[in-house]
């Protein structure tokens, strides 16, 4: 497969500032066509790419037009319904996080792409972004040694009220925001979980969770997040068996920490620290992730193979979203969605042990 045809459904803040500037720089992809619910929204992209259709409906852009994969930015219901039409016919399915509610619903996602056998993608950029994909690196060397434990602060000053039509803050939180720390710690984790512990505070709008996973790898992973901060931040540290520890300032600036290390220039020091960033000529949307992930999808749709942020890489930080809301007592009724999905129940959490 040489050009990839695509489509593209919801044109809002998040397609016009991050997901459409990147896929502009991905050679051989060519945008066929838009679709939004407001049909003036879907009509910008001709400002970009001339000969784009421009539809209000789903279902009549997919009669339409030739295509091979979509990039979506929608709400979670429209993520679940959209992908499942699309991989029906056929289609590869890139979805901004997150793609679904629930962890039955995502199971069902996998399970339509396995049978498919077609390539999916979940926009969660932080997996892909520079200085992550830094320290991954790092951490896969063999001077690092093996990880044992990786720390998250992940500090958020919204969502405090329910989103999407949900009537729950907290997996509103859990799915807009501390998705990506709980997926980064299964990436750094890399196995099975065997054990995890959550707990949440409240005051009247805003929450404070922590979560402490045990891996079958034998790393272990704590974050602390949530919305109870004045601000966003994000910061992490991961530690070897070597005692050696990475760490993340604010998704910026990275500190390679060891206990002992020997250059010629400086000679055997204790307590040495080397310090690195992303270069300024960086692009934002490399340094953020949003054209990593991007062109990650597109190369395993040619080469015909999974790609590592697909649906069923996300199972396991469903499972951990699932149990920290299992707790959460069922509501009657939900907003009407908006593409026709089935009501979903939500609860609320307060404190769990797996086990």
């Amino acid at each position: 497969m040489s050009v990839i045809r695509v489509g593209i459904i919801g044109i809002g803040a998040q397609t016009r500032e991050n997901l459409l500037p990147s896929l502009l720089q991905i050679p051989d992809i060519h945008i066929v066509a838009a679709c939004d619910s407001e049909l003036e929204r879907a009509r910008l992209l001709r400002s970009y790419v001339k000969d784009a259709g421009n539809y209000a409906d789903v279902g009549e852009m997919l009669d339409n037009e030739q295509l091979d994969a979509l990039v979506m930015a929608c709400p979670p219901q429209a993520h679940r319904d959209i992908a499942m039409q699309a991989m029906l016919r056929g289609l590869h399915v890139f979805v901004e996080k997150p793609p679904c509610f629930t962890l039955v619903e995502l199971e069902e996602l996998a399970d339509m792409a396995e049978q498919q056998g077609l390539v999916t993608a979940v926009g969660l950029n932080f997996r892909f972004a520079r200085p992550i994909q830094h320290i991954r690196s790092v951490t896969a060397s063999h001077a690092f040694g093996r990880t044992m434990h990786v720390q998250i602060n992940h500090y958020a000053n919204k969502p405090r009220t329910p989103l999407w039509g949900m009537q729950s803050t907290l997996r509103s939180f859990l799915l807009a925001q501390a998705i990506h720390s709980i997926d980064l710690a299964t990436v750094f984790g890399s196995g099975e979980i065997v054990d995890l512990y959550s707990s949440v505070q409240r005051d009247t709008e805003s929450l404070l969770a922590r979560i402490d996973i045990a891996f079958a790898s034998g790393v272990s992973a704590s974050i602390l997040t949530g919305t109870m901060f004045p601000y966003f931040e994000f910061d992490m540290k991961v530690i070897s068996d070597r005692s050696t520890m990475i760490s993340l300032d604010n998704l910026w600036n990275i500190t390679l920490h060891e206990l002992e290390h020997a250059t010629r220039t400086a000679g055997s020091d204790k307590r040495w620290r080397g310090a690195w960033q992303p270069s300024p000529l960086d692009s934002g949307y490399v340094r953020s992730g949003y054209l990593g992930e991007l062109s990650g999808f597109f190369d395993a749709i040619r080469h015909q193979q999974a790609f590592e942020g697909d649906f069923a890489s996300l199972l396991p930080t469903f499972h951990i979203i699932e149990h920290m809301c299992r707790e959460e007592r069922p509501t009657p009724d939900l907003q009407a969605p908006v593409f026709g999905n089935r009501p979903i129940n939500q609860r609320v959490t307060t404190n769990a042990q797996f086990s």
